[in-house]
């Protein structure tokens, strides 16, 4: 992974020698500029051969695992390119702090300091030990012939991808678990009686049993008896079209033991496809093209095989959704992971396989199920550990040595070699630029659920996005992990209401792959509550709950460009870290910010998210490189105005909840705007900042925000706000909080609305829904809370054709809402919660065609079950709290009884009550007596109690979060 590092430094170095980079340096005095002088030409010196050291190591690839003297070279290359690091950044910094001062006006004198001029001489000898290292390792690689290999060799991963493959067509099927439901799938497509060319595309990450499940259905005598003639070809990542054209014409001649044409290994392309045409013409044809890892190989090929009429079938296997999404409409195969019990019954068939009843010993069966809960349902590594386990003792203590030690385990044992040949070819076939992306993945703990939001921030902070064209790195890097994830380099999670990725977390497998190379690499050290050592070289440094037990060597930490920190305990220690670009101590008990955080030049990432902190200084402003600035649920009421010096800044939140019962208007607090903030021409995001006067007026100069949320607005600022808002052009998220709940706001006068604008919150009364919102295509997501509007909302809305998400709170006083035929044709979840008036909710047929959830919370008044709800066909949740015992009693009856939810549906008038939709999978009422909450279902006749803490996960995953 090391090329990864050179690739950014490449652009690192690139950026700090661009135009803007000169114009700082006018700033500077003829004895500098002499300085600065050598210094970009050594700049450039070092840019040129780190340029030959990236194409040499993209070149040979994963051979510098496998050969001792080329990974030695390796090492100390990385350690200049790590120097260089340093020193780029204090180069960055130098210019930028010169630059500053020169605009605030310091006197010469403070400018000519022999501090200043000394940082520039530092950089220039640093810069030329740094040159001298480099020529000395071009000399060492040429003394000791450290060469690349030459032609298209594959490399081990490869031959190990091949072996594979091939061995995969002799498994005994008693040793295939999980497969039979697809491979039923899949011989039904095959013989189907489409008579034109059909591609089928079977997909899922590396070692999910792809090519097993093909190659068994492959092998069946019922499609080798349905197909005139087969070929099966394993796509290597570097692919040849010829090489794969012959194969291709080999299989199938040596299929019917045929003549090979003769000289085919000279022909060219278009004599090879004119073979296959001739051959092809008149056959129903079976083709395998097996690990496709790029779309271009298919469109390569496509014209070499005949759609001739006869049914022919192709199938790629991949791990590539884009790949997978050149198949034929409906006939792509998505694999899963095992199930627990299926997961199991592999395990035991390897890891006891000598036992008559391959049964687990209880001795050992504890450690067997973390093991086999590590491989989340991974064949590929659950097979791997269970025949390296299969060799060991079974003994408590010899497995107990592997579970607590598997990252040792995967790189120490030809046994795992196999598998981690596997899996490492899913990374080094990765792009440059999504390398270091995904080994960072690997710094959040075992099954950590990954935020979207927090990681793209990372990876911004961290260097690792570039801006390309007019999107922003946040869209960039957004892009990165979208790919990671339709290369199932990652799983995701969750996903909102409208399908974007929420939350995702690496295979655990994978991610001890990737902490063995970050280790290696000293990319990161992950540090948990057995390690009491320090981090050594690492640039990176995670601790997962060590408490007081860490130990931090100041000396050895210096270098460090990352620290987070998953302990809940509070920070142990004071920060000396010069360099630091992301600190991330979200969740600890800190009440105060750790000495010497605002000495860290270099500091890009501050996050202090649900924190006790109280109070932000106001040398805040000395973060200079500051982007991200994460004050959210803390205890902070307002910040210094040095905050506006944050000339980088892009994302600031800073708002806490007061009432978490969600019962009371003033739930929310937020911070007074700090002199000058509207001056951020780089702030993205701006959450929880209060109205006033001059800020709603200054609010106009911000028109490259893109998520926004004001508090304390009043009547005499809507004017204001409003005309900045229609001036908001890259607006995605907007959230507007009167001061208090009688303050009524007017929101009419918004004359173009925010054309990308998708999520949308009104906190306040308002006077008539606003009829701007009804034109917001884009929007997905719609809050109407406190607005206690007279006139009914939802004709206004109902044809928003994205919207997926609606929640009223005390939106509308009026007695009846009535959701008509053709209303919300996309929305999947409503809620409607205190709403106090509401007598009487009705359902027309084809309204709400995707309904999936809907929640009624508090509606007092609401004694019937809403008329109609018989029409959801797609409801899957019914989800009740404290309401009315009557509106309860109705449903706690049975489905089928004189008062049960289908004999209610038959009694109004349905002309056939076959086609009458089942119940939702679930109806949940939860409500509170004698202070505690209990749950109940009222599906079953049988009613079932939850216990206290599902009701707790329960109405927590119910909750209308601020941060969906």
């Amino acid at each position: 992974m090391a090329e990864a590092l050179f690739f950014l430094l490449i652009e690192q170095i690139g950026t700090a020698l661009a135009e803007e980079a000169i114009n700082h340096a006018s700033f500077l005095f003829v004895r500098e500029r002499t300085i600065l002088t050598q210094v970009r030409s050594r700049m450039n010196q070092i840019k040129s051969e780190f340029e030959v050291i990236q194409a040499f190591l993209s070149h040979i690839g994963t051979r510098k695992e496998n050969d001792r003297l080329l990974e030695a070279w390796v090492k100390q290359v990385r350690e200049v390119a790590f120097a260089v690091e340093d020193t780029m950044d204090q180069y960055i910094y130098l210019l930028a702090e010169r630059h500053r001062r020169k605009s605030r006006g310091f006197p010469k004198k403070i400018l000519r300091r022999p501090s200043i001029s000394r940082g520039w001489h530092s950089i220039a000898d640093e810069l030329e030990e740094i040159l001298n290292r480099l020529h000395h390792l071009r000399d060492m690689k040429e003394r000791y012939g450290i060469k690349t290999t030459k032609g298209d060799n594959p490399s081990v991963a490869n031959e190990t991808l091949q072996n594979l493959a091939d061995s995969s067509h002799f498994i005994d099927d008693e040793e295939i678990v999980g497969i039979k439901k697809n491979k039923k799938l899949l011989v039904q497509w095959l013989l189907d009686r489409e008579p034109h060319r059909t591609v089928i595309a079977v997909w899922g990450m590396v070692g999910l049993g792809k090519t097993t499940l093909v190659s068994k259905v492959y092998r069946s005598k019922i499609i080798k008896a349905h197909f005139d003639c087969h070929a099966w070809v394993t796509v290597s990542q570097a692919f040849r079209v010829d090489g794969l054209l012959r194969r291709i014409v080999g299989e199938f001649f040596k299929e019917k033991e045929g003549v090979i044409p003769q000289h085919i290994d000279t022909l060219g392309r278009r004599d090879l496809i004119q073979i296959l045409h001739d051959y092809l013409e008149e056959k129903k044809y079976l083709i395998i093209l097996d690990d496709v890892c790029g779309t271009d190989v298919w469109n390569e090929l496509r014209d070499s095989f005949l759609d001739n009429g006869h049914g022919s079938r192709i199938i790629l296997t991949t791990r590539y959704q884009n790949v997978a999404s050149l198949a034929t409409r409906n006939r792509v195969m998505e694999l899963e992971h095992l199930s627990e019990g299926e997961a199991w019954f592999l395990f035991c068939r390897r890891a006891f396989w000598k036992d008559k009843e391959r049964e687990c010993p209880p001795a050992v069966e504890s450690q067997a199920r973390e093991l086999v809960n590590k491989c989340q349902g991974l064949p590929l590594a659950i097979v791997s550990i269970g025949n390296y386990l299969s060799l060991r003792q079974k003994k408590e203590i010899e497995w107990k040595k592997v579970l607590d030690d598997i990252n040792w385990v995967l790189n120490n044992n030809p046994e795992l070699g196999v598998m981690k040949s596997i899996l490492a070819l899913s990374l080094h076939d990765l792009p440059e630029y999504l390398k270091n992306c995904f080994l960072y993945c690997g710094i959040f703990p075992e099954n950590y659920p990954i935020k979207r939001k927090r990681l793209i921030r990372l990876w911004v902070a961290e260097g690792f996005i570039k801006k390309r064209g007019k999107r922003s790195m946040e869209e960039v890097a957004e892009d990165n992990l979208n790919e990671l994830i339709q290369r199932c380099m990652l799983q995701v999670t969750e996903r909102n209401d409208f399908g974007r990725v929420r939350a995702c977390r690496m295979n655990a497998i994978m991610r001890e792959l990737a902490l063995s190379i970050s280790e290696r690499e000293d990319f990161y050290s992950v540090r948990g509550p057995t390690d009491t050592s320090s981090a050594n070289d690492a640039r990176r440094l995670s601790v997962h709950r060590c408490g007081s037990n860490m130990h931090f060597d100041r000396r050895t930490m210096l270098h460090l460009r990352s620290f987070i920190y998953f302990d809940t305990t509070i920070f142990p220690m004071k920060l000396s870290f010069k360099l630091l670009r992301v600190l991330d101590l979200q969740g600890t008990l800190l009440e105060s910010v750790p000495d010497g955080v605002f000495t860290l030049f270099n500091l890009y990432y501050l996050g202090l998210r649900k924190t006790r902190i109280r109070k932000i200084p106001k040398s805040i402003k000395r973060l200079i490189n500051l982007q991200t600035l994460d004050l959210a649920y803390t205890k902070i009421k307002s910040l210094p105005d040095g905050i506006a010096e944050l000339k980088k800044l892009r994302h600031l939140f800073v708002h806490t909840i007061g009432d978490q019962t969600h019962k009371s208007f003033s739930e929310f607090s937020g911070f007074p705007a700090p002199r000058g903030i509207w001056d951020l021409k780089d702030l993205q995001t701006l959450q929880g900042v209060e109205a006033g006067g001059k800020m709603v007026r200054k609010l106009k100069q911000m028109t490259q925000l893109r998520s926004f949320r004001i508090m304390k607005v009043r009547a005499i600022h809507c004017g204001d706000l409003s005309a900045a808002i229609t001036e908001m052009t890259q607006l995605h998220r907007l959230d507007i909080v009167a001061a208090e709940e009688k303050e009524s706001l007017n929101i009419q006068s918004i004359s173009v609305p925010p054309p990308h604008l998708e999520k949308l919150t009104f906190r306040a009364k308002l006077e008539v829904p606003p009829k701007w919102v009804g034109s917001l295509n884009n929007l997905t997501w719609l809050r109407l809370c406190w607005s206690a509007l007279k006139e009914d909302p939802l004709p206004s809305i109902c044809k928003l054709p994205n919207l997926v998400f609606l929640l009223l709170v005390r939106a509308y006083d009026g007695p009846r809402l009535v959701f008509q035929e053709g209303w919300f044709p996309k929305l999947k979840d409503l809620r409607l919660v205190d709403m106090d008036h509401l007598q009487q909710l009705e359902i027309e047929k084809v309204a709400l065609p995707k309904l999936r959830q809907l929640n009624l919370v508090r509606c007092g008044t609401l004694m019937a079950v809403p008329q109609g709800i018989w029409y959801l066909q797609k409801l899957e949740m019914l989800y009740l709290e404290e309401m009315p015992q009557e509106f309860v009693g109705t449903l706690r009856s049975r489905n089928h009884g004189k008062d049960g939810l289908l004999k209610r549906h038959q009694s109004e008038g349905l002309d056939d009550h076959t086609k009458i939709p089942p119940i939702p999978l679930a109806i949940t009422h939860v409500f509170q007596k004698d202070g505690r909450w209990y749950g109940e279902s009222l599906k079953d006749a049988d009613l079932s109690q939850y216990e206290e803490e599902y009701i707790a996960a329960l109405r927590e995953e119910m909750d209308w979060k601020e941060d969906r």
